[in-house]
Parts: C-alpha cells; sequence; structure tokens
C-alpha cells in the first residue's frame, strides 16, 4: 500500500514515484473531468481545514492507496492543476522533503498557463503557494529576462497613441498597410481571404526582403514570398522541420509549376552568421524568388543553446527547465540576431516584411533587431501575439507592445471593432475564458506598419 510511504520513517521511495508522476506521457483529456478528480478536489478542500495541516487528513490518507494513486499517475495530464494541489499539500506535511516537492510542483507548473497561474484562476486549494515556485513565467533562473524597458535606443519618429488600431478596408484607415495589402489596385492576392496575413509576402514587389523567423515546413510565409519573386531569408533552428522543408516546399512549389527553390545555409552554434561567403551563394540574377534558410533561431543574442523537443513541441522560451524523460530530442543549435546578419552578412539596407512565430520568444527575436529598429529599417511586420506563450519567456504582453509603439509600430487587430489601448487590448487575453490553466489560450496575428520607415 502507498500510503505507508507517509508515515515518518518511509518517505524516499515517494519522491522516485512522484517523479515517474510528472514525467508519464498518457493522453489528454478534459480537464479535472471525473469522479476521482472530484474526490481528490474533496479530499483537498477538508486538507485545507488547520487541523490536517501537520498530519495527513482521512480522505487525502485513503487516496494515497496503490490503486488509486497508479491511477492518478497514469491520468495527471487530465488534471495538472489537480496534481499540483497534491504536491503543494504535501509538501506541508513533509517538512524534510519541502524543497524537492516544491521543485516537482515547479515542473508539473509548466504544464499549465503562465497568464492563468499568475492570476490565480483556479478553484484548487493550496494555489497560495504559488508564490513560492519557480515559475516559467516568473524565469528567474531558468531563463533570460527580455525586460522592455528602458529601451535601449532613441527612437526615429513622433509617437502616435498607444494603443491597438482595428483592422479596416481602406487607405484612410491603413495607410500604407492599404497598398502592401492589395487593396488600392489590381495584385496577385485577389483570390485571398480579405483577412489573410498571407496577402502581405504574396503581394511583395520582385526583389523585396522577406524575413521568415520560425519557417517550420516552408509551405506559407516562404512559399508566398517565392512566388512573389522576394528574396526570403528563413531562420529555422531545428533539423526535424529542415526535413519538412526539403520534403513539403518542392511539392508546393511544383503546383505552381515552379522548381526548388530553397538553400540552407549552416551557422553553428555560438557564431552569428554562416562561414560561406554570402557572394558565392547569392549568385547575379538569383535574388528573385529563392528562400535562403538559415540553420540558427532567432534571439537578443549570439549564443549556442539546447533546444528541447516535448510533447510534438518547441520553443527557445522553455530552455533552461524544459527536462524530462530520457527518450526526450536534445538538439544544440545556433542562435543569432538581425542586427548580426543584416547589415555585417547580408548586404540589405532594409526589411520590408518582417514575420515573427517562434512561440513566446518574440521579445527575444526583437531585442536583437533593436539596431534596425531604431533607425526604422524595417516596414512591415506579422507577429503571433500569444500572451500565455510570452509569459513563457518572462515578457510582459503589454511591455511588448509598448516596446513596439516606442520604435514606431503603428499596430492592427483583425479582432477588435474600435481603438483599444494597449492595457484594454492585453486585459482580453487574462480573463479566465482567454487564459485556461491547460493550454496557452487565445491567440492572433497583429499587423504593423512602421511610421518611420523611409523617413
Amino acid at each position: 500500500m502507498l500510503h505507508t510511504f507517509y508515515g515518518r520513517q518511509k518517505r524516499r521511495p515517494f519522491l522516485g514515484l512522484l517523479l515517474l508522476f510528472i514525467f508519464f506521457r498518457p493522453s489528454a483529456a478534459r480537464s479535472c473531468q471525473g469522479e476521482r478528480w472530484g474526490r481528490l478536489h474533496e479530499a483537498l478542500l477538508e486538507a485545507s481545514q488547520e487541523e490536517y495541516l501537520e498530519n495527513f487528513s482521512p480522505a487525502m490518507f485513503e487516496l494515497t492507496q496503490y490503486e488509486i494513486f497508479e491511477w492518478f499517475k497514469a491520468n495527471y495530464r487530465d488534471c495538472v492543476e489537480g496534481l499540483l494541489s497534491m504536491v503543494l499539500y504535501l509538501s506541508l506535511i513533509m517538512d524534510e522533503r519541502r524543497a524537492s516537492l516544491l521543485d516537482l510542483a515547479s515542473r508539473a507548473a509548466r504544464e499549465l498557463n503562465p497568464l492563468a497561474l499568475r492570476s490565480g484562476q483556479s478553484t484548487w486549494p493550496f494555489f497560495g503557494l504559488l508564490e513560492q515556485l519557480q515559475l516559467v513565467w516568473q524565469a528567474g533562473q531558468h531563463a533570460a529576462p527580455l525586460l522592455t524597458d528602458p529601451w535601449r535606443l532613441p527612437p526615429s519618429c513622433r509617437k502616435g497613441p498607444s494603443a491597438l488600431h482595428p483592422f479596416r478596408k481602406g487607405k484612410e484607415n491603413l495607410g500604407g498597410l492599404a497598398a502592401a495589402w492589395g487593396w488600392t489596385g489590381p495584385s496577385p492576392v485577389e483570390d485571398f481571404a480579405n483577412h489573410s496575413v498571407l496577402r502581405l509576402a504574396r503581394n511583395l514587389p520582385p526583389g523585396s526582403l522577406l524575413i521568415d523567423a520560425g519557417v517550420f515546413d516552408g509551405t506559407d510565409w516562404s512559399l508566398m514570398g517565392i512566388l512573389a519573386g522576394a528574396t526570403v531569408i528563413g531562420f529555422e533552428p531545428l533539423l526535424e522541420n529542415r526535413k519538412l522543408i526539403d520534403d513539403r516546399l518542392p511539392v508546393r512549389l511544383s503546383e505552381y509549376d515552379q522548381t526548388s527553390a530553397h538553400t540552407f545555409l549552416h551557422i553553428e552554434p555560438g557564431e552569428a552568421v554562416p562561414r560561406l561567403d554570402w557572394k558565392s551563394v547569392f549568385t547575379e540574377g538569383s535574388r528573385a524568388g529563392h528562400s535562403y534558410i538559415m540553420t540558427a533561431a532567432l534571439g537578443e543574442r549570439v549564443r549556442a543553446l539546447n533546444m528541447t523537443t516535448r510533447y510534438d513541441y518547441s520553443s527557445i522560451s522553455d530552455q533552461g527547465y524544459l527536462t524530462g524523460p530520457p527518450n526526450m530530442q536534445v538538439e544544440e543549435i545556433a542562435m543569432t540576431t538581425l542586427d548580426d546578419t543584416i547589415g555585417p552578412y547580408l548586404p540589405f539596407d532594409h526589411i520590408d516584411l518582417l514575420k515573427l512565430d517562434v512561440e513566446g520568444y518574440e521579445m527575444g527575436a526583437l531585442r536583437g533587431a533593436e539596431g534596425l529598429l531604431a533607425d526604422g529599417r524595417i516596414r512591415f511586420l506579422v507577429m503571433e501575439f500569444h500572451p500565455g506563450m510570452l509569459g513563457s519567456s518572462g515578457t510582459d504582453p503589454e511591455g511588448l507592445l509598448h516596446f513596439l509603439h516606442h520604435y514606431c509600430f503603428r499596430c492592427f487587430s483583425l479582432k477588435i471593432e474600435q481603438m483599444q489601448s494597449f492595457r484594454d487590448f492585453v486585459a482580453r487575453y487574462v480573463t479566465p475564458a482567454a487564459t485556461p490553466l491547460q493550454g496557452l489560450g487565445e491567440l492572433e496575428d497583429l499587423i504593423c506598419e512602421n511610421l518611420a520607415f523611409g523617413a
């Protein structure tokens, strides 16, 4: 019977079982559904009474029997918040194991939405102890802080209101974005949905420069840039994704009667740019309609790091604490910056379109482009705005919007009907409905124009 491990004499085996508990990978289901999770919730409510904060409550004692505990172990991902509450309670009872239990709770907490944890959106007992954990959204020793203030460089424009604008058709509403969107004259994007952000890539003039940060398989942004006749500079650090590019991008191009049009440029971990000279790759006449894909991630500085793939997911923002079973794939990758790439290696003076989809590390990528931003050399930006993922890298979502505003970007949302302050806009994403404990909640693409470009 597992409950014998909870006695004051025998506790060490329990920690080993909890390690299995944290890192087992059962199938996902609706959060905290079922009779046993209900019993655990009731038992923890009883255990939260003062008389049971020194010794196990009868209900919790019953739930530590072997068969029941095995069920919780096998199904913990169905109710991570239930597990987290259970471990936090045990940390109160087992004084000499408290540090280890809190570390385990931190590992369990990374399964949950950092914004939801921060705002205490849970009915489970003992969530008041969360402040003692080293959670992903706190960064701490695990992730490099990506603070958005103070600004490192002065802007090159007079700033407008600190607000998100609704995306409405018409030059009077969108300014230069109207033409880039294909709404001011004939363009190849007429068959696209009005709200498809890929219009910006497909409508680029031949010879434009498109940065595709987070290429994945290349069949969206890189494909559209190639078809437009642009030079696409992609950043894709993962080998498995680059294999997908080799497999899928030529197939999609063949649908448009085009041959393969991509080249990988290897960057050694710890180095800023490829060792291969750009002039030997970029031959005369090759600029239009080709994707040159750097084997690196974009970030705030040049460095080497280990990138882990977990549950078919990977993110720079998870590095340092994304650990688990020994069969997880770990790949050493390079990180570079746009400031080290555009100009010093690539002979371009500006970026026509920057697309950022780097799973929560957008602030890092932008920090590494502050020289370009301060000089007004990035015209359009499309960025995935995902507050739950931004929180996992220590980024304040509202601070990110102020950062872009500082560098003269006017940003538009496809989901609002009228102008909203940054604070009100971000508040949409931290409601209980928008930030579930399990899952990372709502997201959208922001479309931004640099008002200082060409000034």
